[in-house]
């Protein structure tokens, strides 16, 4: 079997792993079928000549030594999905990255740099985001572990204990990050611009930081057919008055760049013959740009106030997550580019709006991330899908991308004698 058909085939087996007959994928974090997505990969990796392990978090970690004692060149992505998902987001970045290995394993007799791919577990969140590569990059404690539960109340540590883990472990996963030259993660764009432009890669230049705010407009329930118009203290007119001032904000305010999203609306009593007392908005803003992020914060907060203060109600903010930009490192965005243009391949730069694991890799390690195209912008469902020669694309641009960069290592003597 050629490489591009190998690829194939290993897409082909691992989608029948977590298919639902109703439609779409369902691999939820430590649940049996992730463990048997992850314990598939693990098989695949040894039948490619490669060192397997599995860390205290359940990270799988498949390497192709080197010369003792050098730092390593690791790909990968993430073999969960959120309920009835796609296909392609996460596997196909784990899978690219066990192809461009095995071919370099196939193809090379003294390879010098180490090699790793790694399947990073929860990175969907199904107890809060990146558990895997965070607790590989030392970010999870032991207190975290005990706290965190998904919606359907399974506790982290109930959910490792069923998957063969121990929770108490789980910091055991920490790593140097001077064990790593970088680390490279394909993915689906889960956007149109590539699409759109016709363009079949994209070299990422920073992911988005997050500002998560929380907003509570308190008013008075009275009666809606007898209160007066301008006596009411009408929590959703408030609500309403700044969702559409907020929207218009980042949209002026935003250079382009900004998202904002009003995601969550809870009103109460939310009765048709009550004026609302309470509206509670669960709001984000992400921007690649921590200055202007801060900026649009801050105008969201002013705006917040002003609805407040027309609709005589009160008003309280409070911030819930914040999460700083991360710039993808310049040597590897190079070495992705260059790769692209080598291979006769059209790329384009573009930003990610969404968070990976590169992105929390990124904080202490060298990363980039290639995109290639979602069909539709759709992902998180089972409409999501890239055209497979997009896929076969991505793939051998990161190959090609490994190898410059273990190239540059050995020249510049990083890879050792």
């Amino acid at each position: 079997m050629n490489s591009a058909g190998e690829l194939r085939a290993d897409f082909d087996a691992l989608s029948a792993i977590g298919r639902q007959a109703q439609g779409g994928w369902s691999r939820p974090a430590f649940g049996p079928v992730d463990c048997a997505a992850n314990a598939w990969f693990m098989q695949r990796a040894r039948e490619a000549g490669l060192s397997v392990r599995a860390d205290t978090v359940g990270n799988v970690i498949a390497r192709l030594e080197g010369r003792p004692g050098q730092p390593a060149i690791a790909v990968g992505s993430h073999l969960d999905t959120v309920m009835a998902g796609g296909a392609f987001d996460g596997a196909i970045g784990v899978l690219a990255g066990l192809e461009a290995v095995r071919n370099i394993h196939r193809s090379e007799k003294d390879w010098p740099v180490p090699l790793e791919v790694i399947a990073f577990r929860d990175e969907e969140g199904r107890f809060g985001a990146f558990t895997g590569s965070r607790a590989m990059m030392g970010l999870v404690s032991r207190d975290e572990v005990e706290r965190r539960r998904a919606v359907d109340g399974t506790t982290l540590s109930d959910a490792l204990r069923q998957a063969g883990l121990d929770p108490q472990a789980v910091p055991q996963a920490r790593r140097d990050a001077r064990e790593f030259a970088a680390f490279l993660e394909l993915h689906i764009e889960q956007g149109s611009v590539l699409e759109q432009a016709g363009v079949a890669i994209g070299i990422v230049t920073a992911i988005a930081g997050q500002e998560r705010m929380a907003i509570k407009f308190q008013g008075a329930p009275d009666h809606a057919g007898t209160t007066p118009m301008d006596m009411r203290r009408d929590a959703f007119a408030a609500a309403a008055r700044f969702a559409d001032r907020f929207r218009d904000m980042v949209i002026s305010e935003g250079e382009g760049s900004a998202r904002g999203t009003v995601g969550i609306v809870k009103v109460s009593p939310n009765q048709g013959n009550v004026v609302p007392s309470e509206v509670r908005l669960g709001l984000e803003i992400r921007d690649v740009s921590a200055q202007r992020l801060k900026r649009l914060q801050g105008a969201a907060a002013g705006l917040a106030r002003a609805a407040a203060e027309a609709m005589k109600v009160d008003v309280s903010i409070r911030t819930v997550y914040q999460a700083e930009p991360v710039e993808m490192a310049q040597t590897v965005r190079d070495a992705l580019s260059g790769a692209a243009r080598a291979l006769g391949v059209e790329a384009m730069a573009l930003a990610s709006g969404a968070n990976h694991d590169a992105g929390v890799l990124g904080t202490l390690v060298p990363a980039g991330m290639v995109f290639v195209p979602s069909r539709g912008g759709r992902s998180h469902c089972p409409e999501e899908h890239t055209e497979w020669p997009h896929v076969e694309a991505g793939a051998r641009v990161l190959e090609r991308a490994v190898r410059d960069l273990a190239a540059r290592m050995i020249e510049s003597g990083e890879s050792g004698k």
